[in-house]
C-alpha cells in the first residue's frame, strides 16, 4: 500500500471516528426541567443528603444535623434560601442519565464551582 492510500484511509477512519455519537452525558437543565426532576427527590452527596418537597421546603442534612431551607425555580436556575439569611442563592443545573441506575445532577454556581449528587427520583 503506498503512503498516499495509508494517509487516505486513515484520514476516512478518523472522520467515521468523529461521527459517532457519543454516549449520554451531562445536559443543560431547564426550570421546567429543574421542577420535574427535584420535585419529591433526593440527592445523595459523598457525605450529605437532601430531600426536595413538593411544596418547596428542602431539608439538608449532613453529619447527623440538618438544615431546613426553600427552594424555587427561576427562569432556568435552582434557587435556594437558607435561613437566617434572606438572600436565595441561584445555580444552573445539569443531568447525566447515561447510566440511569446512577443518574447524576450537578448545580454549577455563578463561578463556575461545581457541586454533583446521585439523584434519587420520587417514587424510587
Amino acid at each position: 500500500m503506498t503512503g498516499h492510500a495509508r494517509t487516505f484511509l486513515l484520514a476516512v477512519g478518523l472522520l467515521s471516528a468523529a461521527v459517532v455519537p457519543a454516549p449520554a452525558a451531562e445536559v443543560a437543565m431547564t426550570g421546567a426541567d429543574i421542577l420535574t426532576t427535584l420535585k419529591g427527590a433526593r440527592v445523595e452527596g459523598p457525605d450529605w443528603a437532601q430531600s426536595f418537597d413538593d411544596g418547596g421546603a428542602t431539608i439538608y442534612t449532613k453529619g447527623g444535623a440538618q438544615s431546613q431551607g426553600r427552594w424555587d425555580v427561576r427562569g432556568d436556575q435552582y434557587c435556594s434560601l437558607w435561613p437566617p439569611s434572606d438572600v436565595w442563592a441561584c445555580y444552573a443545573m445539569t443531568i447525566d442519565t447515561s447510566d440511569p441506575a446512577h443518574e447524576q445532577v450537578t448545580w454549577i454556581s455563578a463561578d463556575g464551582h461545581r457541586n454533583a449528587a446521585h439523584l434519587i427520583r420520587k417514587g424510587q
